[in-house]
């Protein structure tokens, strides 16, 4: 598939279909029929119309990315996730069993006095809901994030539950706590943020001595090959080879590094902590529909990860280009939204039959001070 970009670039440049077509010797409908589809340019024509507007003809048919001026990720900022309160709530849903949670706090980390927890990126404090009834009697809870709209969520789940809990609109990065605490967490904020051991770095300078920093982090290598939907091929399901450019490119250009989980437990050493230990979570979803929560469960991962509806065709070309700014080909931009809508298709096509097993891949590091 060609995307021609002749009509995207003829406005840019202010240019009429007449005013271009004088500039290359034809007609106006000629310009139309090119822009349409309704016929293709002359190969012989490509090299003058691409030199006339300053681009290759790789970019001309849109198999390169017209502007190749990095568009960064936005994740890591506090607009992105402004709306995505929904988003949280439902991914966090399948994250966890509370069993192994709780196994981590009397088991692993073996805390047996109350506790002060610093939350670091608490989003509407889901770590929290999830700690507190399992930590010794006596224990505090603080949550910071930089979303006004995650704190205010959480201030208003919080407000009708008896936990000892606070909330602190901040920035991580510049922000200076009147205390120190006996453990700070995090749980899937490096992935998003630029910088991740920054991050890291400044969540252990919050801990006390003696004190545990944990971080809960997901590989994106994992994640990307944890899908698999009975009916689909898991081979096609799970090849990422265009997303390996795109994490790539993403963490030379801003340092988002896809990779953080696997790094974490050394950052950690580097930063002069001891007794550092890593564990996978053990959360493996596997759903059928004779199960209690199948549609609450299916419908939370559809909109989650934006499977209600197929992209239409310009959606995809919007998508395609952002790929491209961030390494991937024309065809691998173009794999992975024909592979995103076969989900959407099948998911629709198989309604109340869908079968699944998804792998998180979330991994926990640990240490302390």
């Amino acid at each position: 598939m060609i995307n021609f970009k002749l009509a995207e670039l003829r406005k840019k440049n202010n240019l009429t279909q007449q005013e271009l077509g004088e500039a290359l010797g034809v007609s106006y409908q000629t310009i139309s029929k090119w822009e349409n589809g309704v016929v293709s340019p002359d190969i012989t024509m490509l090299p003058r119309i691409s030199t006339w507007f300053g681009v290759s003809v790789d970019a001309l048919l849109g198999l390169v990315p017209l502007d190749e001026t990095y568009q960064p990720a936005n994740s890591g900022t506090a607009e992105y996730w402004s709306n995505r309160i929904d988003y949280l709530k439902r991914t966090r849903k399948i994250m966890w069993n509370e069993d192994y949670m709780e196994f981590l706090v009397r088991s692993v980390w073996k805390l047996e006095k109350p506790v002060t927890i610093l939350d670091c990126g608490c989003g509407y404090g889901s770590l929290g809901l999830m700690l507190l009834p399992i930590l010794p009697k006596g224990s505090r809870y603080v949550g910071i994030d930089f979303n006004e709209n995650m704190i205010a969520e959480a201030k208003r789940i919080y407000g009708g539950l008896a936990y000892d809990a606070e909330f602190i609109l901040a920035d991580i990065a510049s922000w200076r706590p009147r205390e120190t605490y006996d453990m700070v967490v995090s749980q899937a904020v490096l992935r998003h943020v630029n910088d991740g051991k920054f991050f890291l770095d400044r969540m252990i300078g919050f801990v006390g001595e003696g004190g545990l920093v944990v971080s809960m982090e997901c590989n994106r290598e994992f994640e990307a090959a944890g899908l698999y939907l009975e009916g689909m091929d898991y081979g096609d399901l799970c090849e990422h080879s265009g997303l390996k450019k795109l994490w790539t490119t993403e963490l030379r250009n801003q340092n988002r590094d896809y990779s953080i989980a696997m790094k974490i437990p050394h950052y950690m050493k580097q930063a002069g902590l001891h007794d550092i230990g890593c564990r996978m979570n053990d959360r493996v979803t596997f759903l059928e529909p004779q199960q209690e929560e199948y549609q609450e469960i299916l419908s939370g991962m559809i909109r989650a990860d934006h499977w209600d509806d197929e992209k239409t065709k310009i959606q995809q070309q919007d998508d395609i280009a952002y790929f491209m700014n961030h390494g991937m080909s024309y065809r691998e931009a173009e794999e992975y939204c024909r592979k995103e809508n076969g989900i959407v298709r099948y998911l629709k096509e198989n309604r109340g039959n869908v079968a699944l097993t998804r792998v998180n891949g979330v991994m926990i590091s640990y240490g302390w001070k």
